[in-house]
């Protein structure tokens, strides 16, 4: 988890919730892998690291009253300043300062800075980096609190509700029995996109219907929640390398995690995605979207087999159409949710990523990067770009919106991120957000993290108002 190199190193392991989709028929009825952290810290723990915090578009599109980018660009300024470590890249392999260099020769502006609110620009990725080790959510914020208790080892099974009042939550430590933990004042869920909603239906609080179906007593009947889950389509393109650059093909040599192990400098201090440029698939976009990550390997190789030099860049698509669910399936809380992407089921999302794989390939076709690669291998050349794009595409691993912030009166929270029709409960995770924003959304997460707390301090007999920020 420490060394940044090594987070898909924790892929299927016991630290990952390691779900999956239903067949999605957008992507060749495949079941796509949704990795989550089941750590301290969460997906904190063991994403990339890429601290992009969105356009300013997207918070005043909310149109919610404390979210606009004016409300949340102190929030951020406060995470950035105090608790997270935000650098870059530390040790970029040369073929990532290519990328970025080619994609400014081929018309990406030159910004260092793209991590929002203006967010055109190529540049070596902004990440939650700090000598050399990953800045997790834990260590910027649990460190060194004695007012604190964390149960680790413990899963929560539902929020325990009286007379329509948040109390406390129920739980089950490995290998232990049920217990109980109350709430003096309030209760906060921040379990992610799929278990958040998951705990709120377990707990009585979803479609009323469907909680009946599954042997659930329905607490408050609120179709929204488990509605409107939104990743962000993700797709490849890989080349292979000449003779003489290995990429991350030789990342397993001993010497790498030496490096590390002793000085915290060399490959396993990098994130795997070393460089950004954010574009707009079109000219007349408001502003950009789509991402486009370096992956100094072949991402979609055969994980048992000897990695190969190559190059692959991620296509994350900032803008989709395409919703999904996330339902519960029994009231025994083991059970996994359904979880339905929808990806790649709007017309608009699958086009858009062609046109990101066809500007790539411009960017690599231009000087510095063109004479460092080799032969294309996806999608190849002469290839269906759309087919092999719905046969290999994937999330970004950015789950959203499935317990919404909204004005309505049927949205599962309001602005105050405070579930409707529950007393002393509030959401305070990705699936708070009412629409996914152009970022890496962990960003988005910790700020939403940040307006909770605000939010409970002036909620707070102890301190009845606070400033607007904290």
């Amino acid at each position: 988890m420490r060394a940044p190199l090594a987070n898909i190193r924790q892929f299927g392991t016991s630290l990952d919730w390691n779900y999956e989709t239903d067949p999605e028929p957008g992507c060749a009825d495949r079941r796509i892998p949704l990795h989550a952290g089941r750590v301290l810290g969460g997906t904190s723990a063991m994403n990339m690291m890429l601290w992009v915090k969105g356009s300013d578009l997207d918070y005043d599109g909310w149109d919610l009253p404390g979210w606009s980018w004016q409300d949340v660009a102190p929030v951020f300024a406060r995470i950035e300043q105090g608790p997270m470590r935000i650098g870059r890249t530390p040790y970029p392999d040369d073929l990532s300062k290519r990328f970025v260099a080619a994609a400014r020769a081929a018309g990406v502006c030159a910004d260092d800075d793209v991590s929002g609110p203006d967010l055109d620009g190529a540049a070596m990725a902004p990440v939650t980096i700090h000598n050399g080790r990953r800045w997790s959510a834990p260590r910027g914020y649990l460190q060194r609190r004695s007012n604190l208790t964390v149960l680790t080892g413990a899963e929560v099974h539902r929020v325990v509700i009286r007379n329509g009042r948040a109390v406390g939550v129920e739980y089950r430590r490995r290998g232990g029995k049920v217990r109980q933990a109350f709430a003096d004042q309030q209760v906060v869920v921040s379990a992610g996109a799929y278990r958040t909603p998951h705990l709120l239906q377990l707990s009585g609080i979803g479609p009323a219907d469907h909680l009946r179906g599954v042997g659930i007593t329905p607490v408050v009947d609120s179709p929204g929640v488990g509605q409107g889950l939104t990743d962000h389509p993700h797709a490849w393109a890989i080349w292979s390398l000449p003779p003489g650059r290995v990429g991350l093909s030789d990342a397993s040599n001993p010497k790498w995690l030496l490096q590390w192990v002793f000085g915290r400098r060399g490959k396993f201090a990098n994130s795997i995605v070393e460089a950004v440029a954010h574009i707009r698939s079109t000219a007349d976009l408001p502003a950009c979207d789509f991402q486009l990550m370096t992956c100094l390997a072949d991402p979609l190789a055969d994980p048992k087999a000897k990695l190969k030099p190559a190059l692959a860049i991620g296509h994350s698509y900032w803008t989709p159409k395409s919703r999904g669910t996330v339902l519960i399936r029994s009231s025994d809380p083991a059970t996994p949710p359904a979880i339905r992407m929808n990806l790649l089921t709007e017309r608009g999302d699958v086009d858009a990523l062609v046109r990101a794989v066809l500007r790539t390939r411009e960017i690599m076709s231009t000087e510095p990067i063109v004479s460092a690669l080799g032969r294309e291998i996806l999608p190849g050349p002469g290839s269906d770009i759309e087919e092999r794009i719905r046969q290999t595409a994937m999330t970004t691993y950015h789950p959203s919106c499935t317990v919404a912030m909204g004005n309505q009166p049927d949205s599962p929270l309001d602005a105050h991120l405070r579930v409707r029709g529950v007393d002393n409960l509030r959401v305070a995770d990705a699936s708070a957000l009412p629409r996914i924003p152009r970022a890496n959304t962990n960003a988005a997460s910790i700020m939403i993290g940040g307006r909770c707390a605000d939010f409970l301090l002036a909620a707070s007999p102890a301190d009845p108002s606070v400033p607007a920020h904290g």
